[in-house]
């Protein structure tokens, strides 16, 4: 059997991924467009990260605020972030700074800076 070259110019699929084990299929736009890019759990006590996706590293600016660095940017400075607090007397706030990061500071709901709490965020839009 020779090997050969397959040339084209436009490829496309079905529109849906199939699971070869339950049957079960998605759309692929929804697997495209519709799932977070990126998450992050986050130790502040330590600091540390707990567990992530699409997450390069996290720099701890000041006290209760941080940086956090995309393995894969995103195309702009245009996406969505959610971000909360495992604190019931906590709030966070999240500012997309740039395409390749972002920055969270904890705040008590009195306003003092919070420096021991584990936060949660995720990251929505298209990557580069």
């Amino acid at each position: 059997m020779a090997n050969g070259t397959i040339a084209f110019d436009t490829l496309s699929t079905s529109g849906q991924i199939e699971s070869r084990t339950t049957g079960l299929s998605i759309d692929s736009d929804y697997l495209v467009h519709g799932t977070n890019k990126a998450w992050l759990r986050y130790g502040q006590a330590t600091p540390s990260i707990l567990k992530s996706l699409n997450i390069s590293s996290v720099t701890d600016t000041s006290a209760g605020v941080y940086i956090t660095i995309f393995t894969n940017g995103f195309d702009a400075a245009h996406y969505a972030i959610s971000t909360s607090a495992q604190n019931a007397t906590a709030a966070q706030t999240a500012q997309v700074t740039s395409a390749t990061s972002a920055q969270v500071g904890g705040r008590s709901f009195s306003g003092t800076t919070l420096t021991d709490i584990t936060v949660a965020q995720m990251f929505a839009g298209e990557l580069a």
